[in-house]
């Protein structure tokens, strides 16, 4: 288990399947982190979701470290072969745990940890069109936009682009001596 000031990670086990339903069962979320249709889903429409939690290089629960509240997910995900060191970055938090900073403090430890410990050479994700709050977030994280697959997701009667997003470890190793220097 990870901790950072607020929050703790810690690897998936059974008993959370719960929280991921009620997680991915919000439409404010579900809108944001899924390309299939904003549906109720029990169970038994959660084989993808839980191929991802298998397949992760790193897939954490994140929660409050004072009481222990589920807060989401986050995680680091293998992009191709072990040889690119590519991998790709996720988060999805319930609401009411946005707008409290949490995103930066796990995007920052999980980011770091790609580079310095698992040595990747780039981290990148995918975000829709729309999810300003998000993007602003990647932003500050030090991902830069690359591209977009246009029109690519009906959300909410139109279509948006799905918009891909990288940060390179040169870039990141830029980013922490700077933030080294600032924390000094």
């Amino acid at each position: 288990m990870f901790t950072t000031s607020r929050l703790q990670l810690r690897a998936y086990c059974s008993t959370d399947l719960d929280n991921l339903i009620l997680l991915y069962n919000d439409p404010l979320v579900a809108i944001h982190i899924t390309e299939d249709f904003v549906v109720p889903r029990n169970v038994n429409n959660f084989g993808k979701i839980l191929e991802m939690v298998e397949n992760s290089l790193m897939f954490c629960m994140v929660e409050e470290r004072v009481g222990g509240a589920f807060v989401g997910w986050s995680a680091i995900l293998p992009m191709s072969d072990a040889k690119n060191r590519n991998a790709a970055f996720g988060l999805a938090f319930l609401p009411h745990f946005w707008h409290k900073g949490y995103g930066m403090e796990v995007g920052t430890f999980l980011v770091d940890y790609a580079f310095r410990c698992l040595a990747m050479h780039r981290v990148s994700l995918s975000v829709f069109e729309g999810n300003d709050r998000a993007i602003a977030l990647y932003k500050r994280l030090g991902f830069v936009e690359e591209g977009r697959l246009r029109k690519s997701v009906w959300i909410d009667g139109g279509w948006k682009d799905n918009i891909m997003m990288a940060i390179l470890e040169d870039e990141w190793v830029v980013r922490s001596v700077h933030r080294e220097r600032e924390e000094s």
